[in-house]
């Protein structure tokens, strides 16, 4: 489960389940705003959890969104634009296909699962509007040998209604977000295809989701620490990347120090000599796993009695 975020403070959080397992998805923005890197950032962890290939592609330098946590060879930049001039070229277009048919060749021969697309095609003029179309038609139509999941992704301001008709017509599923915080999605049907995937989709309050995360804080990092050493700083940055919930340090560290001092956890320090990860100890694992279970039917007792409500 994914989520693409609204980081307006109080706003809605919007969750969309199994978001980014297929398809070719539109997204639409019309400001250099924080909730477009958290829809790519999730949308590349996504990949990467399932032995995805994951190929982002931007304009230019300046326009790049730094993901410092995603290195490697499953983690593939391309920048679009070419040379000195600034503007997006045919000849632009054709250099990045021959690079993905490059990239997809080495994910069919190194046992990946998949790709995870993401292009950020920016500004884009009208008169180059048709061989972009024309390349999308090309990526879509190159996935039959290994699957691809991919969002393309165009500032609105510069794409005039034609465009747009074009565009959502090659798409499955459309995602617009505006600078003043406002979000809407909507599901096509291609003719000739089989039925796109509709996910489940959520909205719930920051205010609750806050709430609710500090409430099972210690649950929370116990878990997090079971599937893999972390610091603190990287807990905290897992909660923002899960829940949208930011918590100050003062939240977050007393709780690791009260199970170190218990004996559940211990430090060991990471390569670099500087930064110091969190541990379960021997004696903790049995016990993390109860405190899971229990937790888990716990809130299954609570979550059915509130739910008589909605009845």
């Amino acid at each position: 489960m994914r989520r693409a975020r609204n980081t307006k403070k109080n706003g809605p959080i919007y969750i969309f389940n199994d978001f980014y397992d297929r398809g070719n998805d539109l997204y639409l923005y019309d400001s250099k705003e924080e909730r477009r890197y958290y829809v790519t950032k999730s949308f590349f962890q996504a990949g990467l959890d399932k032995n995805k290939l994951c190929i982002y592609a931007f304009p230019r330098e300046r326009e790049r969104f730094q993901f410092k946590n995603f290195s490697g060879n499953a983690f593939h930049e391309i920048e679009l634009i070419r040379g000195n001039i600034k503007m997006l070229k045919e000849e632009d277009l054709e250099a990045f296909y021959s690079d993905f048919e490059e990239l997809k060749d080495y994910a069919r021969d190194n046992g990946y699962d998949g790709i995870h697309l993401k292009i950020d095609f920016g500004r884009v003029r009208s008169d180059i509007m048709d061989e972009v179309i024309e390349l999308e038609k090309k990526l879509h139509n190159s996935t039959n040998d290994i699957p691809v999941a991919s969002i393309s992704s165009y500032n609105m301001n510069f794409l005039n209604q034609d465009a747009v008709n074009s565009l959502t017509k090659l798409h499955d599923r459309v995602m617009i977000t505006t600078e003043s915080g406002e979000t809407s999605i909507a599901f096509f049907q291609r003719p000739n295809t089989k039925p796109v995937h509709i996910p489940r989709i959520e909205v719930i309050s920051s205010k609750m989701m806050e709430q609710n995360v500090k409430k099972s804080l210690q649950i929370i990092i116990l878990s997090l620490l079971k599937q893999q050493p972390m610091c603190g700083f990287d807990i905290i940055k897992s909660l923002v990347h899960n829940f949208n919930v930011l918590l100050s340090q003062g939240t977050v560290y007393p709780i690791l120090y009260s199970l170190e001092k218990e004996g559940y956890l211990k430090t060991v320090i990471k390569s670099d000599n500087k930064t110091k990860l969190y541990v379960p100890t021997e004696m903790a694992h049995e016990y993390i796993e109860r405190q899971i279970r229990e937790y888990i039917q716990a809130q299954e007792k609570i979550l059915a009695l509130i739910a008589r409500g909605l009845k």
